[in-house]
């Protein structure tokens, strides 16, 4: 890696220019905060989203978006409704902490994000999710329909952080679980605490798996 800038919001705006003339690439890392067992940073999604395509950003070139720390979970059958429903419920979580919005707020935002790339002159974008669970095939959609309906030449690709890791590793993607677990332990060592197991009652069990 080098030591040259990466975040769009930390450049000057001659090194922005410079940095996007070199290589037309820009990354979005999409995630939230929200429970991940006692023992992760709430935002552990949001967090080794970012990590990944900072260091791809400082290998290969290309400039990481300003960070925006919000996702969805507003479905019920999927994390919780705030009244006692969902997955978040069953799985022992009495107070979701999380940094969501509603889906329709969510991918309109995603598609400004878009065409804000596409109007600063990048050539391409990548989108990478740590949250997900079929989040990111959304994602793909709504890249799909920005390319039909505009017709740009802006090349565009949605990512889970899971489908980065090769096939033939026998754990690709969990919540919490070992697979998440360790990426926060490699990328950010100090915001996990694998020692914590337990917790206020007060805030649910905080289911996590394989951990």
């Amino acid at each position: 890696m080098n030591d040259s800038k990466v975040r769009w919001e930390e450049m000057l705006p001659h090194e922005f220019v410079e940095a996007r003339d070199a290589c037309s690439l820009c990354y979005m890392p999409f995630g939230l905060a929200e429970p991940h067992g006692w023992f992760n940073a709430l935002g552990l999604d949001w967090l080794k989203a970012t990590a990944l395509v900072e260091a791809a950003a400082s290998e290969h070139g290309g400039i990481v978006a300003p960070p925006f720390c919000w996702h969805m979970t507003e479905v019920p059958q999927f994390h919780d409704d705030g009244h006692g429903n969902g997955w978040f419920h069953s799985s022992g979580i009495k107070q979701s902490l999380a940094s969501s919005i509603p889906p329709d707020l969510f991918f309109r935002t995603v598609f400004h994000q878009i065409r804000a790339f596409d109007a600063r002159g990048f050539h391409a974008a990548i989108l990478v999710t740590g949250h997900y669970g079929g989040l990111e095939k959304g994602l793909r959609k709504l890249c799909e329909y920005y390319t039909l309906r505009t017709g740009s030449p802006l090349r565009l690709y949605a990512i889970a952080d899971w489908e980065c890791i090769p096939e033939e590793q026998t754990y690709r993607g969990d919540h919490a679980g070992m697979c998440e677990t360790s990426q926060l332990m490699a990328l950010r060592p100090k915001l996990t605490d694998v020692s914590r197991r337990t917790g206020d009652d007060e805030l649910g069990s905080f289911f996590a798996g394989g951990i």
